[in-house]
């Protein structure tokens, strides 16, 4: 039997620490609890690879453990079929402010990298080592999909997982670029994340495309790719911050560019084919969708004094009856990927936390279903059998809105 591959956890927004290793001494200036420091993560409208206050040298450092360890150690012990013989997991920390194509090209290198130090592991030689296998939570499945629509080097990625990821956008994104609130990026926002988040180019990223995410009045545009359909006082407010930092750019350029780079990125992930790209095709990709859970799915544009006005709405959860559900931040219908057959999509919800999952269902109620997709042991479960053919733990799916037979692998029963 061929060697288990190696594995690698893409996280999502935000869930990388991030420190500024201009000091002498490193200084962490974004974690999962007690460093936020907006101002100094945010990026320059000249050159958004760099700081918008230098000098400094912001980069990622390490994947939020609250989130990710209990993931990557039972990836690392039920992928192992000999405790002698383990199975490398690495995670992949990365710098969530980037566009997302940038990322995405770092993730390629990091597949060369893992691949390498893979053959350098003593059970492993004499193995053939190239192809990984790659889980992504919520942003991490967009940067593994942009990867496999432009890699040339598909054939390196045998099996895909992801969990929670918008391919589609969430509504949360527009509210965190408008107001700086919203559940997208964390627990407790505040208002002086909108600047910062104005200048993130992977935030427009996850702006929503999905049908009925924008409802306009009459007259008025639905395509948040476009400059008029949003509130003149983004512009406003962004010109203002330009020039606060003495930047020289304009910031009708500066919003056009981000809205472009964010809608090339959509269009690449809604065309991607896994023909060719993944060696058992659809079937090589697990999509997990959360549902049953409170969630922004819609936001109305409305006139207010003659400018267009986004006008935020109560958060809606019709499962099973309508697809007016979601995991909290990431509406179902956004969660859908353009590249996989609504049938395919296996959903779990709050209610499959296990009886003795008290902590993670206590994270779950302060920071949303969302965030801790990762730590249910239901969707690592599922996960371990779709990356371990003779992975023999208790899995089971739900189906998603709109589906009356799944199109699941036999080894996925139907949670009735």
């Amino acid at each position: 039997m061929a060697a288990q591959p190696p594995v690698i956890v893409v996280p999502g927004i935000t869930a990388t620490s991030l420190e500024d290793a201009y000091p002498i001494v490193p200084e962490e200036i974004w974690s999962a609890v007690i460093h936020k420091e907006y101002e100094r993560i945010a990026l320059h409208p000249d050159d958004v690879r760099y700081e918008a206050i230098e000098p400094a040298r912001v980069q990622p450092r390490a994947l939020f453990g609250l989130v990710y360890e209990d993931l990557i150690l039972a990836l690392r012990h039920d992928l192992s079929k000999k405790a002698d013989r383990p199975t490398p997991v690495f995670g992949f920390p990365y710098d969530w402010r980037q566009d997302c194509r940038r990322s995405a090209d770092q993730l390629g290198h990091f597949i060369d990298e893992v691949l390498a130090r893979t053959r350098l592991v003593p059970h492993y030689r004499g193995e053939t080592v190239d192809r990984v296998d790659l889980v992504g939570h919520s942003m991490g499945g967009i940067i593994i999909s942009d990867y496999l629509a432009r890699s040339a080097k598909a054939s390196r990625v045998r099996r895909v997982a992801t969990l929670g990821t918008p391919f589609r956008g969430a509504v949360d994104a527009i509210l965190k670029l408008t107001t700086g609130m919203g559940t997208l990026t964390g627990e407790k926002p505040r208002d002086r994340e909108r600047e910062t988040a104005r200048m993130t180019p992977a935030l427009y990223q996850l702006l929503p495309s999905f049908e009925g995410a924008v409802l306009p009045e009459p007259g008025l545009s639905g395509d948040l790719f476009k400059i008029p359909t949003w509130q003149p006082s983004i512009l406003r407010t962004l010109a203002e911050y330009i020039k606060l930092i003495q930047a020289e750019s304009d910031a009708e350029a500066v919003f056009k560019r981000h809205l472009k780079a964010a809608k090339d990125l959509r269009d690449r992930t809604e065309g991607l084919s896994l023909a060719g790209k993944l060696p058992e095709g659809k079937d090589g990709w697990l999509a997990v969708v959360g549902l049953d859970a409170p969630t922004q799915v819609e936001i109305k544009i409305e006139r207010w004094k003659g400018e267009p006005w986004f006008a935020m709405g109560d958060n809606k959860n019709e499962f099973p009856n309508s697809a007016k559900t979601g995991d909290g931040t990431v509406p179902f219908l956004g969660a859908c990927p353009g590249f996989l057959e609504r049938e395919r999509l296996v959903g779990v919800t709050p209610d499959d936390f296990s009886f003795w999952e008290l902590k993670d269902k206590a994270i779950a109620k302060l920071s949303g279903f969302h965030g801790v997709l990762p730590t249910v042991n239901l969707v690592q479960r599922i996960v371990l059998r779709h990356l371990r053919d003779d992975y023999s733990g208790d899995v089971w799916g739900r189906r998603v809105p709109g589906v009356l037979a799944p199109q699941w692998p036999s080894w996925l029963p139907l949670k009735k």
